[in-house]
């Protein structure tokens, strides 16, 4: 049986919706893992929470950590990982009983240096025809490519394992990405990809390993699509380079909402580079 470790952070997500990813996590088979949870701020029902849905296989480890976003803490959950697997997720995720165990299977066959997984929509109240485009579908943290393994440039870490010991010191993230306060920076997961492949290291899509992303009502405002394009187009602007959508087809509906959102888009690359313009204090 497989030996791991499952790391997530929360945010600002509501109990119920971090309790039904935990009770996902708990019902991991084939595996024998510690969950690190590192909270923001401390919470004595999910440490509870924690405490009651540990067992044999599966035990929770929670943390109260002062990071200051995403990556920094991804960067301490490395150093707290005792197992050569590592593998990601996010709160709100549901992950299927058989997740850990796929995505840790090619990690340790030598298939993959990292691996991750199909991601679907949990949608908690019936989409409109907006949401549900392709070019949102980044946007949501959404991944399906199909059921098969093979290689790609990019994952998501809503569903995302590591081979810690094979990585070596590649097995960190950018501070400058992924999410910071309240902000909604992307970019963090892609860059780590991109990092790793041109350093020789190897990066599958595993269509087998399945989560389910929970999206409730208020991440399906207009407001916060326009506030998503903006951090999008900061994210990319911080990291360099173009665009390259996970989903290359586009529908008129597509068309519809690029155009809508694309003027934030356009502001968040112009915030970006009037921070890389900025002059630094000695």
């Amino acid at each position: 049986m497989t030996s791991l470790t499952i790391a997530l952070t929360r945010y600002k997500e509501p109990n119920a919706i971090l309790w039904a990813c935990l009770a996902a996590l708990s019902r991991q088979t084939g595996v024998k893992g510690r969950v690190i949870l590192m909270d923001q701020m401390d919470c004595r029902e999910t440490r509870a929470r924690c405490e009651f849905l540990s067992g044999e296989s599966i035990t929770f480890d929670y943390r109260v950590v002062a990071v200051t976003g995403c990556s920094e803490a991804r960067n301490l959950a490395v150093g707290l990982c005792e197992t050569e697997i590592l593998l990601w997720t996010d709160p709100d995720i549901l992950a299927a009983p058989d997740w850990a165990r796929i995505l840790s299977n090619v990690l340790m066959a030598n298939q993959a240096d990292i691996a991750g997984g199909k991601i679907l929509p949990l949608w908690h109240a019936k989409p409109r025809w907006y949401v549900t485009t392709r070019v949102m579908a980044d946007h949501y943290s959404l991944m399906d490519l199909g059921d098969d393994t093979r290689p790609v440039d990019r994952l998501i870490g809503g569903s995302l394992g590591m081979h810690i010991r094979r990585l070596g010191d590649q097995a960190r993230f950018d501070p400058r990405l992924g999410r910071q306060g309240g902000t909604l920076l992307g970019g963090i997961d892609a860059e780590f990809c991109e990092r790793a492949l041109a350093n020789g290291f190897r990066v599958n899509y595993v269509g087998r390993a399945v989560v389910h992303h929970q999206i409730p009502p208020e991440r399906t405002t207009l407001s916060w699509m326009a506030r998503k394009f903006y951090y999008g187009g900061l994210s990319r602007g911080l990291r360099g380079g173009r665009p390259r959508p996970m989903n290359q087809a586009r529908t008129l509906s597509d068309y519809i909402v690029l155009t809508s959102f694309a003027p934030l888009y356009l502001a968040g690359l112009w915030s970006a580079k009037r921070r890389e313009r900025k002059p630094r204090a000695c």
